[in-house]
């Protein structure tokens, strides 16, 4: 606030109000902390009285929040054009999912080449901030097993894989982390897979060490699910954890991810030690079961009979792995969810999940809008969003150079995350917060074109994900076509299906009504092509309006111009490799070679947009492994494979008649 009001040539004077001066012609701002039964302590108003704004927060976050707001005001439209009224959130926890780069689920070099950033406290106090400005109020840190890092367990001193003095040195910085993040508003829990382990804890505890490796004998791996010592194990651990961590909010677990037997057999687990743990030592820690692929119900119904006085959620994921899509995913319906809960007695928070894009920049507040919007039920309290594959910490992609102007990769993704956080507090906010803020930080000639640009951009893959759906992150990146399999060839395109649940027609129903004369109700692949190629005319614009401007041609006005460009290449290539599909869909069923002959065509003009492509992501990209993918991202790597598409289809066989 204090910065905005300087920026504008305001001199300024801090006190509490009561030693204030009273002045007539001074401009003063008055800020209070005053609670209101039943509003929430995140809540403001701002009021204006003459020369005076009388801000008021109904807690410290409320008043933090009011500052924001008010200073945002002055430093885009002046002291006279601050506005009035009340503000409230509009979901109750907005929060961040983040992948601690140890005992990962996964290993790839976005885990790899952070660990040393994340135990750096600077990167950590400057996150938290990031996320307060843009009112996230929960971060949750993910990791298997993060006891062992962090903790020193007197009954098991040698369970862990980590020396004693660097566990003192991370509880030290997660300490710091925790009391920070406290500071700011934010609740913290911690939340782990379930029964993982490394061998190094399976050392220390006298078990054989193959109980600790990733992806041992799936056959054998629920054997640690009934080892009495293990179950005391993370009984110990977890108890440890809360006693040394007392600004730790909350914890979370699954019961699902190689574990065995049925729902109640997994939840009895998750009952006789977490939740036994939290018995013993008489604490009702709020707690979030994450129940992908489980069961809700089941879940509720221990926790209702287990922790009684402490808050408890159902972690669903809302999405999938694919949060821009649909805003209005169907999926709780579709997996059947909640059949046999009483709603009255749950409380929902969605794991939502970007596994989409990670490397270009790019959001749609519109998208985000009616995303959130549609969240909004009694039993749901809110979310938190980030990658299962991917972490915003220290910028290790970015080729070094002029560019690389930003020290962390959630500074030059800001736009996702404080759209995210912003609209998830008020989805009602004007466009203009976002079209001043382009316009501030990129100059008034390359903002406004950027801002459009990059929101063109990520509409357009959410046709591509509509069109082509596969619901995990290991299945399928639609930012690099890869897949744990390889890259997605044109005859896996024929073979997709549409996102389900959201009324869209998918490519095979499509091609046998057309050629039928059928007429099929929904979005069809017409349709959501003409809105793809509506994003590269608003590309196009955006291109050369950047482009003209003499300051875009040096340092991260040229990277964002890059990641335009990019984007247009991008959406180029799929719209041929989708029309591709639909012709030889066509052909499968006609054997007309002049369908073949015309998706033939199609392939090699989009093979010129993905050496497009290719060129520009390696003038100032570098490939990097991808976890749970199980590839390398680079699109220059695999223009053989856009290549293979042509002879895919040279030589796809004649259906039998």
């Amino acid at each position: 606030m204090e910065q905005a009001l300087r920026e504008k040539g305001i001199p300024v004077y801090l006190d509490w109000a009561n030693h204030c001066p009273a002045h007539p012609q001074a401009l003063c701002i008055h800020v209070a902390v005053r609670p209101q039964k039943g509003v929430s302590p995140e809540a403001f108003s701002i009021r204006k009285e003459e020369n005076r704004i009388c801000l008021e927060g109904r807690g410290a976050a409320g008043a933090m929040y009011g500052l924001f707001e008010l200073a945002e005001s002055i430093r885009y439209h002046g002291w006279d054009r601050i506005p009035e009224g009340s503000w409230s959130p509009f979901l109750e926890k907005r929060g961040v999912k983040f992948n601690l780069p140890f005992q990962t689920y996964a290993d790839g070099e976005p885990f790899e080449k952070n660990k040393q950033t994340v135990l750096e406290f600077d990167f950590w106090r400057d996150y938290i901030d990031f996320l307060a400005r843009n009112r996230y109020n929960c971060l949750s840190l993910w990791s298997e097993n993060p006891f062992e890092m962090l903790l020193d367990l007197s009954k098991y001193p040698d369970a862990s894989s980590l020396s004693a003095a660097d566990r003192r040195e991370r509880r030290e910085l997660f300490t710091r982390i925790l009391a920070h993040a406290k500071a700011r508003g934010l609740e913290t829990y911690i939340i782990t897979w379930n029964l993982r382990i490394s061998s190094g804890i399976a050392k220390g505890l006298g078990l054989p060490e193959e109980l600790g490796e990733w992806g041992w004998d799936q056959r054998s791996i629920g054997l640690r699910q009934y080892v009495p010592i293990l179950k005391d194990y993370f009984c110990e651990a977890v108890k440890t954890l809360i006693y040394t961590f007392p600004d730790l909010t909350g914890l979370g677990t699954s019961n699902r991810e190689e574990m065995v037997g049925d729902a109640a057999e997994r939840e009895q687990w998750v009952v006789d030690t977490y939740l036994e743990a939290l018995k013993e030592i008489h604490y009702p820690i709020p707690f979030i079961h994450r129940t992908n692929m489980s069961n809700g119900p089941i879940a509720q119904e221990m926790f209702l009979s287990q922790c009684k006085g402490a808050d408890t959620y159902i972690s669903w994921k809302y999405s999938n792995a694919h949060m821009y899509s649909h805003p209005h995913p169907q999926f709780e319906t579709l997996f059947h969810a909640w059949d046999g809960q009483d709603l009255s007695d749950i409380q929902v928070i969605y794991t939502v999940r970007n596994d989409d894009f990670h490397n270009l920049r790019g959001c749609d507040p519109d998208f985000l809008s009616e995303y959130i919007r549609g969240m909004k039920r009694p039993w749901v309290k809110g979310f938190y969003w980030g990658a299962d594959c991917y972490i915003w910490a220290g910028e290790f992609q970015h080729a070094p150079g002029s560019h690389l102007q930003w020290e962390h990769a959630y500074q030059k993704h800001w736009m996702q995350f404080a759209m995210l956080g912003r609209l998830s507090y008020d989805p009602d906010l004007p466009e203009t917060v976002w079209t001043d803020a382009f316009i501030r930080r990129y100059g008034r000639e390359s903002g406004l074109p950027i801002y459009e640009g990059l929101c063109a951009g990520m509409r357009m893959l959410c046709g591509v994900n509509r069109l082509f759906w596969i619901n995990y992150d290991f299945e399928w990146h639609p930012e690099s076509l890869l897949a744990c399999k390889g890259f997605k060839t044109v005859l896996d395109f024929m073979e997709g299906v549409p996102m389900p649940g959201v009324g869209v027609v998918g490519m095979k129903d499509y091609v046998s009504a057309k050629l039928s004369g059928k007429t099929l109700e929904g979005e069809t692949p017409e349709e959501i092509l003409a809105l793809m190629e509506k994003q590269v005319e608003t590309l196009n614009r955006s291109i050369q309006a950047v482009e003209a401007d003499p300051e875009a041609h040096a340092g991260e006005l040229e990277c964002i111009l890059f990641d335009l460009i990019a984007w247009r290449a991008l959406a180029r290539y799929y719209l041929c490799k989708f029309r591709a599909a639909i012709q030889l869909l066509f052909y499968r069923q006609t054997v007309q070679e002049d369908y073949r002959q015309e998706a033939i065509r199609l392939l090699k003009e989009g093979l010129a947009h993905w050496k497009e492509l290719a060129e520009i992501g390696a003038r100032h990209y570098l490939p990097y492994g991808m976890p749970r993918v199980r590839q390398t991202f680079g699109w220059s790597l695999y223009t053989g494979e856009a290549e293979r598409d042509i002879r895919l289809a040279e030589e796809l066989p004649a259906p039998e008649r």
